[in-house]
């Protein structure tokens, strides 16, 4: 029986770390996803991947307060894999946000279909543009590979260092706003240059109410724009969603 509970314990090992990762990781761990499929998911990769990563796991503990740290650094980790990649998905929701804003469309709403509550509609198609890409590009399983390869970086058991922890968060929400800003800058440009316009023509004629007439102009134009830039400005955000996940991948 003793080789039975020691693959419990390296089980359980593995579905901490996993386990957080499908909760808060882009594609896999979205609202409109049902619980029981990142359950499902979560428990069939443990599975998988158990007999590869069972020589790295440390003996288990023979008091269960000893298992507790163990379990809980597990978790630290998995929620600090995921968290980078929602970190940078968060990217595109600032890039529908800012189009929706400089557009003149910010005020639109829907439920966002990926994150299942109300937001600007530009953000809900952003969002749901985001997972496509994820998917069609094969990231998702390179989070899988992320999170198989970190059993090399951090060991089972031990806690990640604090400081590079935080480090590496606060560059992934540096990097997300820069993305979400890049994505959304052809917009951002052409809102300003045409508002700027629109001032210039308002002190000229001032007995004309140009800002009202030509709201549907700029909101026609600004979707011009967009569809001009939206696919180069996906495609940069894609590879750094790659580069993301690839930091924790040692191949």
């Amino acid at each position: 029986m003793d080789w039975l509970t020691q693959y419990a314990w390296i089980g359980a090992l593995l579905f901490a770390r996993l386990g957080a990762v499908m909760m808060v990781a882009p594609a896999w761990g979205e609202q409109s996803t049902p619980p029981s499929v990142r359950l499902g998911m979560a428990i069939l990769i443990t599975a998988t991947l158990a007999p590869t990563l069972a020589g790295n796991a440390p003996r288990m503990p023979v008091q269960f307060t000893g298992a507790i740290p163990m379990i809980m650094s597990e978790i630290v980790i998995g929620l600090i894999l995921g968290l980078g990649a929602r970190l940078m998905m968060s990217a595109v929701q600032v890039a529908g946000a800012t189009v929706g804003i400089a557009s003149g469309l910010g005020f639109a709403q829907q439920v966002d279909p990926i994150a299942s509550q109300p937001a600007a509609i530009f953000s809900g198609f952003f969002s749901l543009m985001g997972v496509v890409l994820i998917m069609s590009a094969g990231l998702h399983r390179v989070m899988i590979e992320a999170a198989a390869d970190s059993y090399t970086l951090f060991p089972p058991g031990a806690f990640p260092p604090i400081g590079d922890a935080s480090s590496f968060v606060i560059d992934a929400v540096s990097n997300a706003f820069r993305l979400g800003i890049q994505i959304a800058a052809p917009v951002l440009i052409f809102s300003l240059v045409f508002n700027i316009a629109l001032g210039l023509i308002s002190r000229l004629i001032p007995q004309v109410q140009i800002f009202m007439t030509a709201m549907p102009l700029s909101v026609i134009m600004s979707l011009a724009v967009l569809a001009l830039g939206f696919g180069g400005g996906m495609m940069i955000w894609l590879q750094a969603m790659e580069a993301q996940m690839r930091i924790f991948t040692v191949r």
